[in-house]
């Protein structure tokens, strides 16, 4: 590699002996050199202390606790902004009244309540305490919902007919019992059968 650089010199060489640099190039070289020297000499900066940090868990406890019911709180009214309010839905969704959908509802009901109220009043004259049907009670209430969806009517009103049937034969059962009772008490315990 060298040997080409010196051949290339020495074939070279007239021409680069026939240029000839103007007399001020190397002063303008030398203070730009100056120039730049001065301007990226920085200085040494102070020492600065080191600031000390320090965590008092005491404290600590209270802001992270203070931070964490914040969470909660945002979360928390995040989700009840964005839970749409049933209430309101449901109103919507039921804006009809059930007479309008099904008026025979009525009918049932005062055909049947009537009865039922009737052996309810016979029981509590007999010393009976009032009878609980939670179970058919909700099971009515149930099939009375379903009444604003479903197209076929006629099978919900008769299970509601049938819901309150149910009441009055269960209503029946009680009030034979209590009867048999009452009739086994009024008999005279020296009466002797033939047989």
């Amino acid at each position: 590699m060298k040997d080409k650089l010196k051949d290339f010199v020495q074939a070279h060489r007239d021409e680069f002996d026939s240029f000839t640099p103007r007399p001020d190039l190397w002063q303008d070289i030398a203070a730009e050199l100056q120039t730049e020297e001065k301007t990226i000499i920085m200085p040494v900066e102070q020492e600065q202390e080191a600031s000390v940090f320090s965590i008092n868990w005491h404290h600590a406890w209270r802001y992270a606790a203070a931070v964490t019911v914040l969470v909660m709180l945002a979360f928390s009214a995040r989700y009840y902004m964005s839970t749409p309010d049933t209430s309101g839905a449901v109103a919507v969704k039921q804006p009809v009244t059930l007479e309008k959908i099904a008026p025979e509802v009525r009918q049932i009901e005062t055909k049947y309540v009537q009865v039922i109220e009737k052996k309810e009043s016979e029981l509590k004259a007999l010393g009976a305490g009032t009878v609980q049907f939670a179970e058919l009670d909700s099971a009515y209430n149930a099939l009375k919902k379903e009444l604003y969806t479903t197209p076929n009517k006629e099978v919900l009103l008769e299970a509601m007919s049938d819901n309150l049937k149910m009441r009055i034969a269960l209503l029946n059962q009680q009030l034979e019992v209590l009867e048999d009772r009452s009739n086994v008490k009024t008999r005279p315990d020296h009466e002797t059968t033939n047989i």
